[in-house]
Formats: C-alpha cells, structure tokens, sequence
C-alpha cells in the first residue's frame, strides 16, 4: 500500500523555486507558509523576493496572443468610418474646446474619440493605446 507523504516545509528551510527575476528553476530560501505550504521564497541567487512557483510558468505562443474581440475604440471607430470624413478631425490643443461625441487629432496619439467633458479644462479622449485625460480651454 502506498501512503501520501506530505513534506513538512519550515520557514528558512530551502527549496527550488522558479525566481521571476532570473527565469530559472533555482534554490531559494522559503519567506513565508501559509497551511504548511511554502507562499513566499527568497532566491539565493539574485536574492529576489517573490511568491513560490513549484515550476516553470507555460511559453507562451509565439508574438503574443492576438484579443479577436474589437477594442472600445475600433468599434467606435468602426460606427464612424462610413458617416465621417477622419480628414477634418479636429486638431487637439491644449487651448481647444472639444465637445463629447468629437473626432480629434492629436499629434502622438493620433485620431481620438471624445468619451466625456470631465470639467470645462478636462477631456477623456479614447484613443487606439487607450482612454486619456486631457487638459482643454488654457
């Protein structure tokens, strides 16, 4: 018969840990337990802080995993392509006043959808990397 040998961890024991500074399974010195099982490792190694990780995390594909759900901003996008001309945006400045519903142009982040009129000297502007708030009316 074969019994279950559960392993008794103790706090300054050691142990191999995956450190997530130096990307290797390596020994580590256990920080923390929590139920008897090791929570915390510090890496001998780097001497890095971290959660215990019993193995190696999974690779992940290969360029990254591509979202197929559309972002906020390519379904407004999308809404506006066949009605609007993206040519007449309007140019984002700091002095502009901007209106909700607006179509701008801002020179770093590009074509940008007005979300909302936080005050009259703020604006949250949907842009492609995101929602930004900006200055208005200086």
């Amino acid at each position: 018969m074969i019994q279950d040998v559960k392993e008794k961890y103790a706090v300054g024991g050691d142990i191999v840990s995956w450190c997530t500074k130096c990307k290797l399974m390596l020994d580590h010195t256990i920080v923390a337990l929590v139920d008897d099982l090791p929570k915390k490792a510090k890496c001998k190694t780097c001497n890095g802080n971290h959660n215990y990780r019993d193995q190696e995390p999974k690779a992940k594909p290969p360029g990254g995993t591509r979202k197929t759900k559309k972002t906020d901003f390519e379904t407004h996008m999308s809404r506006l392509e066949e009605d609007y001309d993206f040519s007449k945006a309007k140019k984002y400045s700091m002095k502009g006043n901007f209106k909700k519903e607006q179509i701008i142009e801002h020179s770093d982040f590009g074509i940008g959808f007005i979300l909302n009129v936080v005050e009259s000297k703020k604006v949250e502007i949907l842009f492609k990397d995101g929602p930004k708030l900006l200055v208005q009316n200086r």
